[in-house]
């Protein structure tokens, strides 16, 4: 299996997440200015692998420790990555690899008790104690790209 190409069910592979983050990347490479960066890891292994130059198949094999800043120092050729650690960090404050999750994601289908996690508009599960969210029929949208209320929107990177 080619890890930059696969596409695992409702996710993006790797050269998906290239593809889209293209217009971005071109924005990058006109950046005068200094940068920070901060995105899912994913996004961050893309953008690493395109400005470093790493082959494709390395990409998905990335690592950033959560504990490092890398600073990419732009150059003619060759961009030159030096990374920083960020020194006396509490182990309790440095959030876990999303890798090897410890609990099964739930099922395809799967409804979150939580309004508005996963859906892109809101759970049908009505949980004590929750704000009251407006049902589609009630509001006349059909999409969270027709919703005039942004906070119930959700967008991503």
């Amino acid at each position: 299996r080619d890890p930059y190409h696969h596409r695992f069910p409702r996710a993006e592979s790797y050269h998906d997440v290239a593809v889209r983050l293209e217009p971005i990347i071109l924005e990058l490479e006109r950046e005068q200015n200094d940068l920070l960066i901060i995105a899912h890891e994913s996004v961050l292994r893309v953008l690493y692998g395109y400005l470093m130059a790493c082959n494709a198949a390395d990409i998905p094999l990335l690592k950033f420790p959560r504990d490092e800043i890398i600073e990419i120092i732009p150059a003619s050729y060759n961009n030159e990555a030096k990374r920083v650690k960020i020194p006396n960090l509490p182990p309790e404050i440095i959030p876990a690899s999303p890798e090897g999750p410890q609990m099964a994601a739930p099922p395809s289908g799967f409804v979150t008790p939580v309004p508005g996690l996963g859906s892109g508009l809101a759970s049908p599960v009505k949980v004590p104690g929750t704000p009251e969210i407006p049902s589609l029929e009630k509001s006349g949208y059909k999409t969270p790209e027709d919703a005039e209320d942004l906070s119930v929107r959700m967008h991503d990177v």
